[in-house]
């Protein structure tokens, strides 16, 4: 059967998007056909990303030249999370917890992929140190990550600023029998007194 080409069209871009597959594609390309309002809107707004930038001070996304949390005067001035990628950002924000500002890296050391310190975003880090009492090293618990934390530690201890490193846990509702081994002993270890 020969489809239209629109719709094939829309379906393989959509496919590219990562999570979604062929399939999903096809039936999310079929859904926009028949509601054309949802196409109009989502259009739309995917016309509006065009104009999202990166801002120049952490490297979030920005619709200007800075980013709102950049902006934001409430903002915890001498606290950096450092996370890898934009992702990793709003993952803390939605946390609600963390109310300090952030640096986004763009990745994270990975010598075997030719991922070296030159590679990350971190001169617009250094040059921001200033009035800074602390770094949160908020890059994710892979071998990568840990590299990558281990190494600005070091960096931040040489030029005189505090790292710390987000805790290591249980997730909330997990059974103990089904976490691994590292996860368990590095709750022990972080373990505090109630």
């Amino acid at each position: 059967m020969r489809y239209p080409e629109g719709l094939l069209r829309v379906s393989r871009a959509l496919s590219r998007l990562p999570g979604i597959g062929p399939k999903t594609a096809q039936r999310l390309a079929l859904h926009l056909a028949f509601h054309r309002e949802e196409a109009k809107e989502l259009a739309e707004a995917l016309e509006g990303l065009a104009a999202l930038g990166v801002c120049r001070v952490c490297g979030n996304l920005a619709e200007g030249e800075t980013c709102p949390i950049c902006q934001d005067p409430s903002r915890e001035r001498g606290v950096i999370a450092v996370v890898e990628t934009v992702a990793d950002l709003f993952a803390l924000e939605r946390s609600g917890e963390f109310r300090g500002l952030y640096h986004v890296l763009g990745g994270a050391l990975n010598p075997l992929e030719g991922v070296g310190p030159e590679d990350l975003n971190l001169e617009s880090l250094w040059d921001r140190l200033e009035g800074v009492e602390e770094v949160v090293l908020a890059t994710s618990m892979t071998v990568e990550g840990e590299a990558t934390a281990l190494f600005l530690a070091e960096e931040l201890k040489r030029r005189g600023v505090k790292a710390t490193r987000l805790a290591y846990g249980l997730p909330v509702g997990g059974s103990l029998e089904y976490v691994d081994e590292v996860t368990l002993g590095r709750a022990l270890e972080g373990r505090k007194p109630l």
